[in-house]
């Protein structure tokens, strides 16, 4: 019997947007499908406001029509909701089956609301609150990889963390790397105030003014070496079992794009062949991460290879986005996967995070 199903999307962070686009692929996708023929009943969409983070709750509707579609989620946006950790007491009072995490960013990645998940026992894809704050850390993922796996299979760049009272001192850091550096947030996605520097004296005040920028919105910022070459993605599904490896993405575009809308605007991902000799190096090793770091669903893991084939980890994304445009969703394609086949994947296959019991006291030994 497969368990019925439930999304939750929106979220307060800059990755609001791709939340709203990752649900509405999902429903526009599965209302697509003939009631009688979908695998799995869905039953509530739950949406946590930008504003205040408060969660409106709906039925869904299971008659719900593509044209209806984006009346119906306006709809259930403006209604007025619950906070959060009382929404999730709800849906644990409710017994809900399986629960697709689609709050993207910070607020959804960082391991809080898998915390509150695994305290209210809710079975989805929150995953392990402590895979979550380790993924959404750059740094402390960048040393978790490079302590798990030699530099001969994967490096990573030369990287300085930079706290905010360390912000006047990163051109002196700089000139410990070889130009150019990339600076860019400890823990914000989609390349959000990223950027390349040719030359770090010379661009000075505008490194000082990005920093300051990042600081507003994260607690630390990365002075990182560029690697020139190639931007690939891998994603990984992950079961109870087993790591799959989805086909690996060439990312498209000018070679120094690194700001957002530059992405947005250039980067085409290609998928590679499945005997293309980089491919099967890069889905090795994300499988490898994936498995040693704990992820439970789903993850995307981005890299860069230069031209003599060095390959240089760059970050997790620990909820990859689901829209119809995302990277994860042509992934799925090219598998010959929709995005419905991944949520029943996932209700059916994934281990769900359940908390360890506490050690209260030590076991008296003989």
């Amino acid at each position: 019997m497969h368990p019925s199903v439930s999304l939750i999307f929106g979220g307060r962070s800059s990755e609001y947007e791709a939340s709203v686009s990752s649900c509405l692929n999902i429903i526009s996708s599965y209302i697509a499908i003939p009631i009688g023929d979908r695998p799995f009943p869905i039953k509530h969409i739950y949406h946590v406001r930008p504003n205040d983070g408060r969660v409106s709750t709906t039925q869904f509707k299971t008659t719900l029509d593509a044209h209806e579609l984006m009346t119906y989620i306006s709809e259930v946006c403006l209604i007025a909701g619950d906070k959060l950790y009382e929404t999730f007491d709800i849906i644990a009072s409710r017994e809900e089956e399986y629960i697709v995490n689609l709050l993207h960013g910070q607020f959804g990645e960082d391991g809080g609301v898998q915390t509150l998940a695994a305290l209210s026992g809710l079975n989805g894809t929150f995953g392990d609150p402590y895979v979550a704050s380790l993924a959404i850390n750059k740094f402390a993922m960048s040393s978790f990889v490079a302590a798990l796996l030699s530099a001969d299979i994967v490096r990573v760049p030369k990287t300085y963390l930079i706290k905010p009272q360390q912000m006047h001192d990163a051109i002196r850091i700089s000139s410990s790397f070889r130009l150019p550096i990339v600076v860019k947030p400890n823990s914000l996605g989609s390349s959000q105030f990223t950027a390349l520097f040719q030359d770090a004296l010379a661009s000075k005040e505008k490194i000082v003014h990005l920093l300051a920028s990042i600081f507003e919105y994260d607690s630390s910022a990365l002075l990182q070496e560029f690697i020139p070459g190639s931007e690939y993605s891998c994603g990984c599904l992950v079961s109870s079992s087993d790591v799959i490896a989805l086909p690996v993405m060439r990312i498209e575009g000018p070679p120094n794009h690194f700001a957002a809308h530059e992405k947005c605007n250039f980067a085409a991902p290609k998928s590679l062949d499945q005997d293309d000799a980089i491919g099967k190096i890069v889905a090795s090793i994300s499988t490898i991460i994936a498995s040693a770091v704990g992820i439970r669903t789903i993850s995307r893991f981005n890299f860069r290879v230069t031209d003599r084939y060095e390959v240089y980890f760059l970050g997790c994304d620990y909820i990859p986005a689901l829209g119809i445009d995302s990277i994860f969703n042509k992934m799925l394609h090219h598998y010959g996967m929709t995005v419905i086949d991944l949520v029943s994947f996932m209700a059916l296959n994934s281990k769900t995070y359940a908390r360890k019991a506490h050690l209260i006291h030590n076991a008296v030994l003989d």
